[in-house]
C-alpha cells in the first residue's frame, strides 16, 4: 500500500515538474514546448521567477536576435516582482490562451517568441488609422508605451501590437489593457 501511495505522490510531482504544451494556429504550424516547473501563476512559480535575472532593461532587440529560441527570458527588469501583481496578471493572460503570440507569464518568456514579436515589429506596416488605434492605445497604458523603457520588451510587445491591430483588429481599449497586464518591471503596478 505505502509503494503505491509513494509512487502516486512521485507521479503527481512529475506532473507538476514538466509539462509538455501543443499549441499552433492555422497561420503557424503546431509546436511542442516544455515548460519545466511550477505552473504559472502558482506561488512556486513566483518564487522560483522573483530570483531570475534573465529579463534586464539592458538587453537589446539586435542582441536578443542571437539567442536560442528556447532560451527564457525570466524575472523582472526593474523592480522587485509583487505576488499579488503577479497572479491577476497570470489570471489575466489566461484568457488569451488561444493566441500563441500573446505570453502566459509576463515574467517567464521564451526568447523564440520575443523574436518573433520582434520580427512583427520591423515587418508589419500599420495603416494611417491603424497607427491612430496604436498611439492611442499606448497612451492608455500605465507605461504610455508597451514597456517603461526602449529594450527588448518595448520593441517585442510594439510587434505585438502590430500584429493584433492588423491580424485580429483589435482596437485601443483592449489593446492598452493587453500591454499593462504584459508589464514585467516588477513592482505593484
Amino acid at each position: 500500500m505505502r509503494g503505491k501511495i509513494a509512487a502516486a505522490i512521485g507521479l503527481a510531482m512529475a506532473a507538476t515538474a514538466v509539462a509538455v504544451i501543443v499549441t499552433g494556429t492555422t497561420d503557424h504550424p503546431a509546436r511542442v514546448m516544455r515548460v519545466s516547473g511550477p505552473r504559472a501563476g502558482t506561488e512556486a512559480r513566483f518564487i522560483l521567477l522573483a530570483r531570475r535575472d534573465s529579463n534586464r532593461c539592458s538587453l537589446r532587440p539586435a542582441d536578443l536576435m542571437s539567442y536560442q529560441a528556447g532560451r527564457r527570458l525570466q524575472g523582472s527588469c526593474c523592480a522587485a516582482m509583487n505576488r499579488a501583481r503577479y497572479v491577476h496578471q497570470v489570471a489575466s493572460l489566461s484568457r488569451y490562451a488561444g493566441i500563441t503570440q500573446i505570453p502566459a507569464d509576463p515574467y517567464d518568456i521564451p526568447a523564440g517568441l520575443a523574436q518573433r514579436l520582434i520580427i512583427y515589429q520591423q515587418t508589419i506596416r500599420l495603416t494611417p488609422a491603424q497607427q491612430g488605434i496604436y498611439r492611442t492605445a499606448m497612451r492608455l497604458t500605465p507605461e504610455h508605451g508597451p514597456c517603461c523603457c526602449h529594450c527588448w520588451r518595448w520593441t517585442a510587445f510594439h510587434g505585438l501590437s502590430d500584429y493584433l491591430i492588423a491580424q485580429r483588429h483589435w482596437q485601443s481599449r483592449q489593446l492598452a489593457t493587453l500591454i499593462g497586464d504584459l508589464n514585467g518591471c516588477g513592482g505593484s503596478g
